[in-house]
């Protein structure tokens, strides 16, 4: 029963944390960059995904089903932001096509291996993989460009930080998912709610993003 409780109240401790995030959002919302704007609307999908998500669960129905959508929204919507910012590394086309393959993948998924009413393993694996990869991506790209001065008022800074980091941990837990629905709901409630840790690290981060104003680009030497 502890699990439970643990699991519950770290739950709720992501949706307060979204919901700071869509506050400061609207807030700031006419200083916010492009980037920064797309981030909030991805939150504000996140907020609708995770009420209905935790509705469902309350009337004791399966919730599987949403994630098998927010999945590829959520994807598209970061890929999208990483796609702005890599062009000199990643031309637009292969990003593109790598979208559209990740679509059909999602897709062929949940008609072939994994139903709507069973969690989206594979794609929740398969999406942190790419995401880690286009921030390691990034980070590269930082080292050798050096486009900015102070690094805390890049919005994209934040985010990236907030996916490698939620991906990286969360990452396993993806790919056994639905392997542990045999274990014991106390086993289940103490890993989901460890998970939730990251979840607030991501959100809080993403917060942090929404948070400053960007700062001026050096020109790369």
């Amino acid at each position: 029963m502890e699990a439970i409780k643990f699991f519950e109240i770290t739950r709720w401790c992501v949706h307060f944390t979204i919901a700071v995030c869509i506050l400061v959002g609207a807030i700031r919302f006419a200083a916010l960059s492009s980037d920064q704007k797309l981030l909030c609307y991805l939150l504000m999908i996140t907020a609708v995904v995770e009420l209905a998500s935790v509705w469902l669960w309350n009337v004791h129905r399966n919730n599987n089903f949403i994630f098998h959508f927010y999945s590829v929204i959520e994807f598209l919507f970061i890929a999208t932001l990483y796609s702005r910012h890599l062009g000199d590394l990643i031309p637009p086309l292969y990003m593109k096509c790598a979208m559209v393959i990740f679509v059909i993948f999602a897709v062929c998924n949940t008609l072939f291996f994994e139903c709507l009413t069973q969690f989206n393993s594979h794609v929740a694996f398969v999406e942190g993989l790419i995401l880690i990869a286009l921030a390691l991506c990034y980070f590269y790209k930082m080292l050798h460009a050096l486009e900015y001065r102070n690094l805390e008022h890049n919005p994209m800074f934040w985010i990236n930080v907030s996916i490698i980091t939620y991906f990286s941990g969360a990452l396993v837990l993806f790919h056994i998912a639905n392997d542990m629905i045999p274990e014991p709901l106390k086993i289940r409630g103490a890993v989901w709610g460890t998970h939730a840790f990251f979840n607030i690290a991501h959100y809080i981060l993403y917060g942090v993003a929404l948070s400053v104003t960007p700062g001026k680009r050096t020109v790369t030497p």
